[in-house]
């Protein structure tokens, strides 16, 4: 997502998640944006399925980097509170080959960083 500041980056995630609102197919649970300057900031919410799965995401951005994401996570699970899959960008110990990975049931596999809205896609499309 391109934007020159953090108000900025947040304005357009925000107006994202209510377009998704608005479709009925997610609830929001809980959205917190804090800014921290005009360049860094910290989101974070939940967002809740039809089923009652939940995704459960955070974002620590420097919108001054073409990637701004500096930390996130995006952890999807069950209504049972089971992980179902989460992507993130924690160093492991002993280290990964690439920051960048998604956790599954089955192990982690090495995947480039998807943007929040892609994550939302790809759970609206498991069903």
């Amino acid at each position: 997502m391109s934007a020159s500041n953090f108000p900025e980056y947040a304005h357009i995630l925000s107006e994202a998640i209510e377009s998704l609102l608005a479709g009925g197919e997610v609830t929001l649970v809980r959205l917190e944006i804090d800014q921290r300057s005009m360049r860094f900031g910290y989101i974070a919410g939940v967002l809740q399925f039809e089923d009652d799965s939940t995704l459960h995401f955070r974002e620590f951005i420097d919108a001054a980097l073409p990637e701004p994401r500096v930390m996130y996570a995006y952890h999807y699970q069950d209504a049972e509170n089971v992980m179902i899959f989460r992507y993130d960008n924690a160093p492991h110990k002993p280290a990964l080959p690439r920051l960048e990975h998604k956790h599954t049931p089955t192990g982690v596999v090495m995947i480039a960083a998807p943007q929040l809205l892609e994550v939302i896609d790809e759970i609206l499309q498991m069903d």
